[in-house]
């Protein structure tokens, strides 16, 4: 049995504006793209493959880890935040 809090990072893309972290944890996937001045995270699920929305903005990593519930979520930001030193 696996950790549900395990992070598997499955891509990442540094440019000169921003980090972008593919990852799944359990059976969440999401990208999240830190850049200077926002946060974005995509959850990777039905309606976003239904409809290709841009995901949720957020000012910071702190801002985009308290509107998520999940833990899933959360050790996603998490994880994609640890890279972003």
């Amino acid at each position: 049995m696996t950790n549900a809090t395990e992070v598997m990072i499955t891509e990442t893309k540094l440019t000169s504006s921003a980090l972008y972290v593919s990852a799944t944890c359990g059976k969440v996937s999401a990208l999240v793209c830190i850049g200077d001045l926002q946060v974005r995270v995509i959850v990777q699920n039905a309606a976003h493959k239904a409809w290709r929305g841009s995901g949720k903005a957020f000012q910071n990593v702190a801002a985009a880890l308290a509107a998520y519930k999940s833990e899933e979520m959360k050790a996603i930001i998490t994880a994609a935040d640890s890279l972003n030193r």
